[in-house]
């Protein structure tokens, strides 16, 4: 239940404001595609987002629509309209959450300005197996084709093996053909310039992330997490090179300054896990005691953690499918604890907070992992709480 505590995250920077407004015209956008009579996808997993920009498909993302109901502290309600489907509260949140959405007789108007009905259903066991099933209910529901995009498990870390490449870029191609059977066009050359925007539009981000670095830092994690919005939902486009451009423009200027987030920055935490969006001033929180929380591990989730180096246009398949096999959620622990152990030192970090995500099947699995190798190689602490980052039923203001 929402308290009188329950607040929404504070912004500080210009550019992530006019992201948030990106965010909203995008979902409006494919609102109004539909209404045009143009196809809608649904994407569930982390496919990569440039096959459709390549295409100009609107597409509504599992893993992002329900951010946006949690953040406006909707989403307990879907939650439950899907566990009287019969989903038990074991399956994910986002999952249960978009599929409350689905299938709800009355949506609340906020969500209903942005939500689509579809006409394909794109779906990958990447990142996880409940990725990989819950898709079968929307598709039932809305007896719509259904293409469904096997992702292999990655146990190499950063060296992904040729093989696996060559076998994850071959189901992409499935996708791509998949989508010209129902009238979608991938122009090869459309994607060669979204592989390259994409490469362009990382590069931008390292930039940004050396200038959070910075003592003190110019951008906190609230801002971080809207910031991360082109990372997964815009790769492959101009906008996203755009935005990047204005954000590291901004922040370069902060440094130069002096300018952070606090006048008197005392203390610096990293958040690992997946953040409660129905309370996303529980990370400003911190900041009346002198402290920031600089970084999340979500802001890397569908990119943001792999050598743009590796994204050739020429190849943009065999690009992409890298991309997505050396994610830091593809399941592994080696290549997110390596992240996490990276990020603690490059930020300048003095202690984490882990967020347990009760309902996920993968990422609590590295908790201890990370916690351990965090305090074995800096000792710096870890402290790690028990709450879902969605479903707003399960948090308590006392407790969490």
């Amino acid at each position: 239940m929402t308290t009188k505590v329950t607040t929404p995250g504070k912004k500080s920077l210009q550019t992530t404001l006019e992201i948030g407004k990106a965010i909203r015209s995008y979902y409006a956008g494919v609102k109004a595609a539909k209404e045009e009579g143009r196809p809608v996808v649904w994407s569930y997993g982390l496919i990569p987002r440039e096959i459709f920009h390549a295409a100009d498909i609107p597409v509504l993302y599992l893993e992002h629509l329900p951010l946006m109901v949690g953040a406006k502290q909707l989403s307990g309600n879907y939650i439950q309209i899907a566990e009287e489907e019969g989903f038990s509260r074991d399956v994910c949140a986002f999952h249960r959450c978009f599929l409350g959405c689905a299938v709800a007789k009355e949506r609340d108007p906020y969500l209903d300005k942005f939500f689509a009905t579809p006409d394909l259903i794109i779906a990958s066991n990447l990142p996880c197996i409940s990725e990989s099933k819950s898709f079968l209910y929307a598709v039932d529901h809305y007896d719509c084709p259904y293409y469904f995009l096997d992702a292999p498990i990655n146990t190499w870390g950063k060296d992904i093996p040729d093989y696996a490449i060559e076998y994850f870029a071959g189901q992409l191609k499935g996708v791509i053909d998949f989508m010209e059977e129902h009238g979608l066009k991938v122009e090869i050359d459309r994607l060669k310039e979204s592989i390259s925007l994409s490469k362009k539009m990382i590069k931008l981000w390292n930039e940004i992330d050396n200038c959070r670095k910075a003592v003190p830092t110019p951008m906190g994690t609230v801002d971080g997490l809207t910031a991360a919005y082109p990372l997964i939902q815009l790769p492959g486009t101009q906008l996203g090179v755009t935005l990047f451009e204005r954000l590291l423009g901004e922040l370069k200027e902060k440094v130069e300054k002096k300018q952070g987030v606090l006048e008197d920055e005392k203390l610096r935490l990293m958040w690992f896990g997946v953040p409660p969006f129905y309370n996303m001033g529980l990370l400003n929180y911190v900041e009346r005691y002198g402290a920031v929380v600089v970084k999340s591990m979500v802001e890397y989730i569908a990119g943001g953690g792999y050598d743009p180096s590796i994204l050739d246009p020429e190849k943009p398949l065999e690009s992409l499918a890298y991309k997505a096999l050396v994610d830091i959620v593809n399941p592994t622990s080696k290549n997110m604890v390596d992240f996490i152990v990276n990020a603690v030192e490059d930020f300048k970090v003095d202690g984490l907070i882990g967020v347990v995500k009760r309902s996920c099947g993968l990422l609590p699995g590295y908790m201890r992992l990370a916690k351990d190798a965090v305090y074995n190689g800096s000792g710096i602490p870890t402290t790690i709480f028990d709450l879902d980052g969605l479903d707003i039923r399960e948090y308590d203001d006392v407790t969490s």
